[in-house]
């Protein structure tokens, strides 16, 4: 075989090293890129997994939210009610022994409470409960030796609101 001369490269060996040296950097820096990338693409893919989930519990919590709120509604629209119906029971009380006007201002927070009544949070008609409030309101009180018709008439009205059925 017949000698040829060595190339460049072999004769500068540190040339050789630092080409070799950075070739190995540039194919670790390609894997670890490869690497990184594919781990976040995992993770990505989990956090979307988790994210779902939250926002599952997010609307289940918000429907639980909306459920209380409706209750809540219900319960206070039941709360007034009751206290209109004891307010005109407490003046059909006042009436018999002749407290004019502790009467009147009982039927007063009678019309107070009914004006709290949510009609739609126990599916009543906004009508009657209108209508029911401004009878209670236009009820008077006066000063009268026989006391059984407006007695008579404040308990009516009792039983009506005990009639809408939000009151038991």
């Amino acid at each position: 075989m017949a000698d040829h001369p060595p190339t460049q490269w072999a004769r500068n060996p540190l040339a050789t090293a630092i080409v070799g040296f950075t070739g190995g950097l540039l194919i670790a820096y390609a894997i670890g890129v490869w690497q990184r990338h594919v781990a976040l693409a995992e993770r990505d893919a989990a956090h979307g997994v988790v994210l779902g989930a939250k926002d599952v519990q997010i609307a289940e919590a918000r429907a639980q939210v909306a459920e209380v709120q409706r209750t809540l509604a219900a319960a206070e629209t039941r709360s007034a009610l009751l206290r209109a119906r004891i307010a005109l029971l407490l003046a059909a009380n006042d009436l018999d022994q002749r407290n004019f006007g502790i009467a009147s201002e009982r039927l007063k927070v009678a019309s107070e409470s009914m004006a709290l009544v949510d009609a739609s949070a126990l599916g009543l008609d906004p009508s009657s409960v209108i209508a029911m409030r401004d009878q209670i309101a236009g009820t008077t009180i006066t000063l009268d030796r026989d006391l059984g018709a407006q007695r008579q008439s404040v308990l009516e009205l009792a039983a009506r609101i005990e009639g809408l059925g939000g009151a038991r």
